[in-house]
């Protein structure tokens, strides 16, 4: 017996050299960012550019990476298999292989397997890539077998998150090292070294986005990195790791204060006040006295919000976007027909406007009301335009002629404080996209109407216009990377309402997890993703409340389940990418596997004693 304790402890003291792939795939992938120009293949479609070539920095390479960590899983995983070791699957890794095949299955079945396969533009989260998240999680469940394993793994994450947050401390106050030719040098390849001038990344001063591509992703990096940081702190007691787990938190601070990331910030409270829950349940009484406080503060959390002005108009400034034309201005709609363009307003009047140029290039210019009256039009030498006012004599668009580069003519339509441009063809009046392509608009792009469209700084707008997608999708999805081709590209009028030009706005993601996991793999494939999630987050409660809390392996149990449910939280509002998503799933794996540790380390303890 006790020859068989000596071996069993020798063993535990180990951690096996294949948790350096973990590290890479949580460590390592959210850091590569590197120029890669490509073909996005969306030339052909009136809402792209003619020119469809495309310059990524921070997707396409952490998605290779991503299949190639993956690929020496699998083989590490079959030599182990052949090697004779066991290798577990529990019931809810069964459920994450069948969400894997759901995966594959969707994207073989899509009409665009090309996009599921290899990737869309700004999104380079393969099927391939997916299946490797699968991956990441089995792999560092059946290599993290002992405490040290966590912790080798723990430490060298946190190193290389220590430099990614450091990045963008930086850069929220300022210094951002990729604006900088030396920053530029280290992104790009030689083939963009004599043009570094020209090599940009758009980003307002003071935004902190790191090597994340999106400082939303911020959001999600935090909800994994800042619980595990804590956690560390409080079940290692070595110097070196409270050190850099002090670091790390009073980094993850100072990002949520600068980003201002209410996202990131509500994900964190939610998973804070679920797993104190957690931790008070042990006793009976706690547990019913924190419920009711927590009740009560939610509900005065209501009323505040709704009866209390000043908080009232705060919490909507943090929900809903600044004030933009598309809540604040007077136009509602614009369709193309043969004869003329009509506006159509918020109030229920409208105003059908056709044009014409003479020989010497002058413009003329007439409106009608709904009714078919005529509408006042004056020449404004001031504005270089023609003003249409309605029977009030109020104005309500002004037309202004344009040429294009080889003498053609079009207008120009001003709406408040939004211009909206238009040409005549054979097929009648037709609007110019910002990708100057002429297309028909209608009123035909279904919506549900069920969330105000300023909502989450105008999430509201992605989420109506999606959910009339998932009835299609009740078994299998669209396929990996297909969102950009499944939603409504062309709502032109709402996206040039929203910004500047709807050129640069391509919706390419539903900004929440759960409704791109739907449209893309389906509604079976969102429940099984659930299943693993809230199976893994049930798993581990009932871990923290039948295992000592004081030791080591529980609290990290409780940083693990504290991460999860702040990814899950934080998902209602962002999507599943290549910057954050390894670490995810690294972290579920090892959330599982030190569950499995919890169990054994009290069942050992028993045995001998």
């Amino acid at each position: 017996m006790s020859n068989k304790t000596t071996k069993k402890s020798k063993y535990q003291e180990k951690a096996p050299a294949g948790i350096v792939l973990s590290i890479l795939a949580a460590g390592i992938v959210p850091l590569i960012m590197r120029t890669f120009t490509y073909d996005s293949h969306l030339s052909d479609y009136e809402w792209f550019p003619t020119d469809g070539t495309v310059v990524d920095i921070f997707l396409a390479y952490k998605s290779f990476a991503i299949i190639t960590i993956g690929i020496c899983m699998a083989i590490a995983l079959i030599y182990r298999k052949y090697d004779h070791e066991k290798l577990p699957v529990t019931r809810l890794f069964w459920c994450m292989f069948a969400y894997a095949a759901l995966v594959l299955i969707s994207g073989f079945a899509s009409k665009w397997k090309g996009f599921a396969f290899g990737g869309s533009y700004e999104m380079f989260e393969s099927v391939p890539v997916v299946l490797c998240y699968v991956l990441f999680a089995y792999y560092t469940f059946t290599d993290v077998k002992n405490e040290i394993t966590v912790k080798i793994l723990l430490k060298w994450v946190g190193i290389f998150s220590l430099i990614l947050m450091a990045i963008g401390v930086f850069q929220g106050f300022g210094a951002d090292l990729f604006a900088t030719n030396f920053g530029k040098v280290l992104y790009s390849t030689p083939s963009f070294w004599s043009q570094l001038g020209n090599l940009t990344i758009r980003m307002p001063k003071g935004t902190s986005y790191s090597t994340l591509y999106n400082p939303n992703f911020f959001s999600l990096y935090l909800a994994i990195v800042l619980p595990m940081a804590v956690a560390s702190f409080f079940a290692f007691k070595e110097k070196k790791a409270r050190i850099l787990s002090g670091i790390l938190i009073v980094c993850s601070v100072i990002l949520l204060i600068t980003d201002i990331s209410i996202t990131g910030v509500m994900s964190l409270v939610i998973s804070g006040i679920i797993t104190l829950l957690v931790f008070i349940s042990k006793k009976k009484k706690l547990f019913i006295t924190g419920i009711s406080v927590l009740a009560a503060l939610v509900v005065l959390a209501i009323v505040l919000s709704v009866a209390v002005k000043p908080v009232h108009d705060f919490v909507l400034t943090k929900i809903n976007a600044d004030p933009t034309p598309l809540t604040t201005g007077t136009l509602k709609d614009i369709e193309t027909n043969q004869d003329n363009v009509t506006l159509e307003f918020k109030d229920g009047t409208s105003a059908a406007i056709e044009y014409s140029f003479d020989d010497t290039g002058k413009m003329g210019v007439t409106a009608q009301d709904g009714d078919g009256n005529e509408l006042g039009v004056t020449w404004n030498d001031t504005t270089g335009q023609a003003d249409i006012v309605n029977a009030d004599g109020v104005l309500i668009a002004g037309v202004a002629p344009k040429d294009t580069a080889d003498g053609q003519h079009f207008i120009s339509v001003r709406v408040d404080t939004r211009e909206f441009y238009f040409m005549t063809d054979e097929e009648g009046y037709e609007y110019i996209t910002g990708a100057g392509k002429l297309v028909k608009l209608d009123n035909d792009i279904k919506t549900a109407n069920v969330f105000p469209e300023d909502f989450f700084s105008n999430r509201g707008i992605l989420w109506n216009r999606t959910l009339p997608l998932l009835p299609s999708h009740i078994i299998i999805g669209g396929g990996q990377n297909t969102f950009v081709m499944q939603y409504p590209q062309n709502n032109y009028v709402m996206k040039s309402l929203l910004i500047e030009s709807e050129t640069t706005s391509i919706d390419v993601k539903p900004h929440n997890i759960f409704l791109q996991q739907w449209v893309e793999n389906g509604l079976i494939a969102l429940i099984l993703y659930l299943i693993v999630v809230i199976g893994y987050l049930v798993q581990t409660a009932s871990v923290i409340k039948r295992h000592d809390i004081k030791k080591p392996m529980t609290i990290m149990a409780a940083g693990a389940f504290a991460a999860i449910a702040a990814h899950t939280a934080a998902g209602i509002a962002n999507d599943s990418n290549v910057c954050t998503s390894p670490v995810m799933w690294v972290m579920l794996g090892l959330g599982f596997a030190i569950n499995e540790i919890v169990k054994n380390e009290d069942t050992d303890t028993a045995g001998n004693s």
